[in-house]
């Protein structure tokens, strides 16, 4: 009788345990993934990164309780965390959040079961100055969007571009019948990349062919072949078009020279 009672004591606790357990969630960083949080009415549930946020955006939030939010959020500049808290039951919104110059995604729904705290760890370790661990594809296309809306996001949102080093260095590459004016060069540092805008003329009374793949830029004696680019690779007689390419860091992995005040030369070959 006395052990019915010992063990029916024990599950009784085990229960109470498990109603008053906080929900914690650990996620890697992936800036290419949409985040689920699960928020309540009664406690607030903060969120975690590895280093100071750079900025807090969000739809169905706002830092002012009078403003009757469906979500109150509260973040203090500089420090790496922010919290969230739903004002009432049903309620949606949704954050980014912006973090060594890369966009993280939030979806925020009300739960009974909410989760108290969410904490991101590094993706992956931190790598030597010497190296940097070059970004796919996917991420060379974010850079090259980013750059070509620079004008737009630097006036709707500052904090997307405040760590986007940008120059205009109109030095000019000639190819046989082909001008090229290098307009725009932006740096992201975090990639070790730089994205320029080619203004590309052709002065002959032919179309001018060239090979997209093998655009490359010169910085001094360094040749550094495109990791991506946006181009036809044919240009009208007479006539102009735009170019974008991406170049990252040296073809071995290393670490490149890749200041926006470097003097271009553009290098591409052409074709009959």
């Amino acid at each position: 009788m006395e052990l019915r009672t010992y063990l029916l004591s024990l599950a009784t606790v085990a229960s109470i345990a498990s109603t008053l357990a906080v929900p914690v969630q650990r996620y890697a960083l992936d800036d290419r993934t949409v985040y689920p949080v699960r928020i309540g009415l009664d406690a607030p549930t903060t969120v975690m990164f590895p280093g100071p946020l750079t900025a807090v955006e969000g739809a169905g939030v706002s830092r002012k309780p009078e403003d009757q939010p469906p979500v109150l959020i509260a973040h203090e500049p500089g420090t790496r965390y922010f919290s969230v808290r739903a004002l009432r039951p049903g309620v949606t919104a949704a954050t980014n959040v912006i973090f060594r110059d890369r966009v993280y995604a939030f979806a925020l729904t009300t739960d009974e079961n909410p989760d108290r705290t969410v904490t991101f760890d590094e993706a992956t370790p931190v790598e030597s100055a010497a190296t940097v661990k070059r970004p796919g594809p996917a991420r060379f296309l974010s850079l090259l969007d980013r750059a070509k809306n620079y004008a737009a996001l630097a006036k709707q949102y500052p904090a997307l571009v405040q760590r986007v080093e940008r120059a205009t260095p109109a030095t000019v590459s000639v190819v046989g019948e082909i001008t090229v004016t290098v307009e725009e060069a932006f740096r992201f540092e975090t990639e070790d990349a730089l994205v320029l805008r080619l203004h590309c003329e052709n002065r002959s009374a032919a179309i001018a062919r060239y090979a997209p793949d093998q655009l490359a830029v010169q910085i001094g004696d360094l040749i550094l072949p495109a990791a991506l680019t946006d181009a036809t690779g044919e240009l009208p007689a007479g006539r102009t078009a735009l170019v974008y390419l991406v170049i990252a860091g040296e073809p071995d992995g290393r670490r490149a020279p890749l200041s926006v005040q470097n003097p271009f030369t553009i290098l591409l070959l052409t074709r009959a």
